[in-house]
C-alpha cells in the first residue's frame, strides 16, 4: 500500500514540479534570499539545551531532524547530545488514557554521544535549517565538534565527530530503547560490533498487533569496544583522534504491524556504508533540501515573518516527506513520549488536515502523499462504519444504516481507528478539501479518476442518506444536518459542516462533468446545494464586541465556543470567497473581528484553529496590517526551536504558510488574483502554485504589481485578473512572442502550453 500513488501523482510531481524548481534553483535571485536568511532560520544556544526544554508530549521544543518516516529532538549537557528518536508508524495498540482506547504512537529510543573530558566552556549548539542539520560545539578541555543530519530516503541518521583542537579524547556512544511504561518491552544485543536496542510494544492478549522499533548503530572511522550495559542500552567505546573524524550512524528500522524488527536489513545497511558512500549521501541530502527550499518562497519585508514562513517550510518537509512509511500525524514523527496528547493521533476533525494546508499552494504538494495513501487506506472500515455506527455517533441516530464512510475523530498511522466520534460526522468528509486541492493544484485527471472522486463521491453518499428533507411549505424545503459543531456537542445546521456538504456536491458537480460519469445524480446534488439552509447569524454576546452580527455556531445562535469553527465554508471549504455575495463576506469579517480580534482569538486563544483563523481572514479580505501584526506577534513568542507551540498543537501551525500566500495570491472561480489582502506595502512570492498547475511570481512596491510571470505545468488555460487598471494586458511568451488581450470585466484569459513561461505587463 505504501507506493500506491507513486505511478498516479508522484512521478508527475517529482518530474514536472521539481524539475521546474530545480531549473530555478541556480538562479542568483534564488541563492540570494536563501543566503540572506539563512542565519535568521539557524536558532543557536549557547547553553546546553536540557531534555525539559526539548522533549514534549506534543511538539518537538529542542532541535529537531526528520525525514517523514524517523524524527529526532536533540539535548545535551556540556559534554554530551542525545538524540531521542521516533518511528512514523512505530504504533502500540492497546493503550488508554482520558482520550480513549486503542493505538497510540510511542517513541522508539535514542543515541547518547558522551565526550570522556572534564568541563569547559564554549559550548554551542545550532539548527540549521538550511542544510538540515544539527551541530554541536561541546564545553569541554578537549572540545568535540558534532554535525548530525537524516538521510532523505534512508532512516539513517549520521553523525560525523572532530577534534579540533589536535588531541585524542575517549567517547562513549549508548544506542538505547526508550524507558517508561513497563507494559512495553525491550531487546539489546551485539551483532559484530554494531549495538542494536530493540522496543516492543504492547503484546498482551487484547492488542490485536505486535510492534517493534530497533536502533542499529555502527562506529566508522574507529575501532570501538561494544558491549551490552544493560537491558535497554549497548555501549560502544573509541578514542577519536585528532587526524581522522568518526562516523556514528544508526539504522532505524521495525515499525508496522508485523512484528518484525528490520534488524538484518540494518546491520547490511550499515555495513555496506563507506566513508564515500556518506558522503554521497550527505550530497544527495543537501540537494533534496535545496529544491524543497527553492520550490517557492515569499518575501513580506519583514524578517521575523519571513523567519517564521521558512521556519515552516522546514517542519513541513521534516515531517512529510514522500519517503515515510506511513501519513503523520499531528505531531509528525516526533512522538517522543509514552504519553503524547491524544496518542500521538491524526486528529481527523481538523487538526491533522490542517498540517497540509499549506503544501499545494506553497509548490510542495507531494507533501500530502502519504497522508491522503492512509486515508484511503481507512476507507473500508470506514464504509462498515457508515453501516453499523451511526448510533455510536448520538443515541438519536441508532439503528440507521448509512452509505458512504463515516470516521471517528482519532486515527493511526497503523492505519487503525481509536476512541469515538465525539458527535461529529464531518471527520471524513473534512479531507475532501485536501483530495480537491491534489488534483486542482496538479491538474492531474488521472488521480482525480482514480482517487480523488471516488473517495469525495463516497462522501456524498454519506450525506444523501444522512440530511433530513424539511418541508417548509408546499414550495419550499431545506435539507437539514444534526451533528457536532464542536466536540460532544449536538447541532442543527452549524455552519461548520454546512460548508463541507455545500464543498462537497459542489465538487462532485464539477469533477463528474469533467470525468463524464454519474450524470443521472447530478440532480439530486445540484438540489441539495439549491436547498441548503442560510448560515446562522447571532449577536455577539461577549464584550468587547462592535454589536455587528456574526456568524452562529448552530441554528440556536450560540457564539461560544471562543473560535471561529463556523468559517469553515470560507477555509477549507473555499465556498465562500472573496467573490461570494458582499454581505456574506462582511459577515465573515465580522466573525473574524469578533473572535480574532475583539476577543484576542488570534493571539491569546490556545490554538485559534492552529492558526487557521489567519488563512480565513486572508480568504474574506480582512484587515490586512492586523493579520500581519497579530501573526508577528505570535512569530515574536515562539519556541526557542523557532516553533510556535500551545502544549496541545504543532503541523497545524505551518498554515502561517497559507495565510501568507493567500495574502499574496488565491485562485477565486478559476481566476488568479494577485494581492488580494496585501497593505501597502512593498513584498513579493516566487513560483507559488495556483490552481491549473500555474507557477506563478510576482511582486508589489506598495501601490503597483509587478513582475508578474505564470508558468505552466500542464497546458490549461490561464485566468487572471487585471492588477493594473489598464486596457489590456500584454502576453510574453518565454520565446519572445507576444500577444495584447483586452480586460474584459477586470479579467483576461488566454492558452499556454506546458513547460513554458509567459510574463504579463499592463498596456494603458
Amino acid at each position: 500500500m505504501k507506493h500506491l500513488l507513486s505511478s498516479a501523482i508522484f512521478i508527475l510531481l517529482s518530474c514536472v514540479i521539481a524539475e521546474a524548481a530545480r531549473t530555478y534553483s541556480t538562479e542568483p535571485d534564488d541563492n540570494e534570499f536563501f543566503q540572506r536568511h539563512r542565519q535568521a532560520i539557524s536558532p543557536r544556544w549557547t547553553s546546553p539545551v536540557e531534555r525539559k526544554n526539548a522533549i514534549s508530549r506534543h511538539a518537538p521544543l529542542g532541535p529537531y531532524i526528520g525525514n517523514g518516516d524517523v524524527g529526532a529532538v536533540a539535548y545535551s549537557t556540556f559534554n554530551s547530545q542525545t538524540l531521542r528518536i521516533g518511528k512514523v508508524d512505530f504504533v502500540t495498540d492497546a493503550w488508554s488514557d482520558w482520550a480513549g482506547d486503542g493505538a497510540a504512537s510511542i517513541p522508539v529510543g535514542g543515541v547518547e554521544i558522551e565526550i570522556q573530558s572534564p568541563g569547559s566552556d564554549g559550548f554551542l549548539f545550532q539548527m540549521d535549517q538550511y542544510d538540515a542539520e544539527l551541530f554541536m560545539r561541546s564545553a569541554t578541555e578537549t572540545p568535540v565538534e558534532m554535525t548530525s543530519w537524516i538521510s532523505t530516503d534512508r532512516n539513517l541518521i549520521f553523525t560525523k565527530l572532530n577534534s579540533p583542537a589536535g588531541r585524542s579524547v575517549r567517547i562513549n556512544v549508548s544506542t538505547f530503547a526508550a524507558s517508561g511504561e513497563p507494559v512495553y518491552k525491550k531487546e539489546v544485543s551485539v551483532n559484530d560490533r554494531i549495538a542494536r536496542a530493540v522496543r516492543i510494544t504492547n503484546s498482551s492478549p487484547s492488542a490485536a498487533w505486535v510492534s517493534k522499533g530497533a536502533i542499529s548503530t555502527r562506529i566508522l572511522g574507529a575501532d570501538p569496544v561494544v558491549s551490552v550495559v544493560n537491558d535497554s542500552t549497548v555501549r560502544s567505546v573509541f578514542t577519536l583522534s585528532p587526524q581522522n573524524p568518526v562516523w556514528v550512524v544508526s539504522c532505524i528500522s521495525g515499525g508496522g504491524t508485523s512484528g518484525l524488527d528490520g534488524l538484518g536489513e540494518a546491520d547490511s545497511l550499515l555495513r555496506s556504508l563507506s566513508l564515500a558512500a556518506i558522503d554521497t549521501l550527505c550530497r544527495e541530502k543537501n540537494e533534496w533540501w535545496r529544491d524543497m527550499w527553492h520550490r517557492s518562497y515569499v518575501d513580506t519585508g519583514d524578517s521575523i515573518l519571513n523567519r517564521q514562513y521558512l521556519t515552516s517550510i522546514y517542519l513541513l518537509a521534516s515531517a512529510c516527506n514522500p519517503h515515510a512509511s506511513s501519513g503523520c500525524g499531528m505531531y509528525g514523527p516526533w512522538n517522543l513520549d509514552d504519553n503524547m496528547m491524544y496518542h500521538g493521533d491524526i486528529h481527523l476533525n481538523y487538526n491533522s488536515q490542517a498540517g497540509f494546508y499549506s503544501v499545494f499552494s506553497a509548490n510542495r504538494p507531494e507533501l500530502s502523499i502519504r497522508y491522503l495513501e492512509l486515508i484511503e487506506r481507512l476507507v473500508p472500515e470506514g464504509i462498515r462504519r457508515a453501516k453499523s455506527d451511526a448510533g455510536q455517533v448520538h443515541p438519536s441516530l441508532q439503528g440507521r444504516e448509512l452509505r458512504g464512510i463515516l470516521f471517528p475523530v482519532s486515527a493511526l498511522p497503523s492505519a487503525t481507528f481509536y476512541g469515538s466520534y465525539w458527535q461529529q460526522t464531518m471527520n471524513a468528509p473534512f479531507n475532501v478539501p485536501l483530495f480537491a486541492w491534489m488534483t486542482d493544484y496538479t491538474a492531474d485527471t488521472t488521480y482525480l479518476r482514480d482517487h480523488a472522486y471516488p473517495y469525495i463521491r463516497l462522501c456524498g453518499d454519506f450525506y444523501e442518506d444522512y440530511l433530513q428533507r424539511q418541508d417548509i411549505n408546499d414550495t419550499v424545503y431545506v435539507y437539514n444536518v444534526t451533528t457536532g459543531a464542536h466536540e460532544d456537542s449536538w447541532d442543527l445546521n452549524p455552519p461548520s459542516e454546512l460548508g463541507l456538504i455545500q464543498s462537497t456536491f459542489s465538487l462532485l458537480l464539477r469533477y463528474s462533468r469533467l470525468l463524464d460519469v454519474d450524470s443521472a445524480r447530478r440532480p439530486l446534488w445540484q438540489d441539495i446545494l439549491t436547498h441548503m439552509p442560510s448560515y446562522p447569524v447571532t449577536l455577539p454576546t461577549r464584550t468587547p464586541n462592535t454589536g455587528r452580527p456574526i456568524m452562529a455556531k448552530n441554528a440556536d445562535g450560540w457564539d461560544l465556543p471562543a473560535h471561529v469553527i463556523q468559517l469553515h465554508p470560507v477555509y477549507p471549504c473555499e465556498v465562500l470567497t472573496l467573490a461570494s455575495d458582499s454581505a456574506l463576506v462582511e459577515l465573515a469579517r465580522n466573525t473574524i473581528q469578533y473572535y480574532s480580534v475583539d476577543q484576542r482569538g488570534f493571539t491569546d486563544t490556545m490554538n485559534e484553529l492552529g492558526l487557521s483563523a489567519f488563512v480565513m481572514a486572508a480568504r474574506v479580505g480582512f484587515d490586512p496590517d492586523t493579520i500581519l501584526s497579530r501573526l508577528r506577534t505570535l512569530a515574536l513568542g515562539a519556541a526557542p526551536n523557532l516553533l510556535i507551540v500551545d502544549g496541545h498543537h504543532c503541523l497545524e501551525k505551518t498554515t502561517v504558510i497559507e495565510t501568507i500566500n493567500s495574502m499574496m495570491l488565491q485562485t477565486i472561480d478559476g481566476i488568479m488574483t494577485f494581492f488580494p489582502c496585501w497593505p501597502d506595502r512593498p513584498a513579493s512570492f516566487t513560483r507559488l502554485l495556483a490552481k491549473g498547475a500555474f507557477q506563478v511570481s510576482a511582486s508589489t512596491d506598495g501601490a503597483d504589481v509587478q513582475n508578474v510571470t505564470v508558468t505552466s505545468l500542464a497546458g490549461r488555460p490561464c485566468t487572471v485578473r487585471s492588477p493594473w487598471t489598464c486596457r489590456s494586458i500584454a502576453v510574453i511568451h518565454d520565446d519572445g512572442s507576444r500577444r495584447e488581450l483586452p480586460v474584459s470585466n477586470g479579467v483576461v484569459s488566454f492558452p499556454t502550453e506546458s513547460g513554458n513561461e509567459y510574463a504579463l505587463y499592463p498596456m494603458y
